[in-house]
């Protein structure tokens, strides 16, 4: 296995060291959605590690009860003959990034953005306000800074994976 290769419903954009798991990306965008759930005052996903994303978006789904939001878009994915896509970690979307090319058909136009899985919490605010999300644009919004933390009501762009 390789990253770069298509197999088992996708492109594979990450490898663990041993190479017999990683994750796999869906060849284009499921759309575009909010992460749901604003102003929660317990968190609900605020993992942000590669292996994340099946357990955050397992717990957005269960917490939020908002239609069409990108985790559960993701969660109810049927692709290329499987049915356990997630939408991905802070972390997964970033190695994402890094494999843009490899995996393609992302939007690179200005504005770009991508959301994770991952909630933010912005500390004195009481309330869980803000997701993680990562600018794929050309040229990015902040320069040097791709990872960004964003308010949950804003539609993001939504790119589907799956483990294997």
């Amino acid at each position: 296995l390789e990253i770069g290769q298509t197999y088992q419903g996708g492109i594979i954009f990450y490898l663990e060291p041993n190479g017999l798991h990683g994750l796999i990306a869906s060849e284009a965008d499921q759309g575009v959605a909010t992460w749901g759930c604003k102003g929660n005052i317990t968190p609900i996903a605020q993992n942000t590690n590669i292996g994340a994303g099946s357990g955050n978006t397992e717990a957005i789904v269960s917490a939020c009860s908002e239609d069409n939001i990108a985790a559960k878009i993701c969660a109810e994915l049927s692709l290329n003959g499987y049915d356990d896509w997630f939408l991905p970690s802070s972390d997964e979307l970033e190695q994402l990034y890094i494999q843009k090319d490899v995996v393609g058909g992302f939007e690179e136009s200005e504005g770009s953005i991508y959301v994770s899985s991952s909630e933010f919490y912005p500390v004195g605010t009481g309330e869980h306000l803000n997701c993680w999300v990562h600018d794929f644009s050309t040229v990015p919004i902040i320069p040097e800074s791709r990872k960004l933390n964003s308010n949950k009501d804003y539609p993001f762009l939504i790119r589907a994976i799956r483990a294997f």
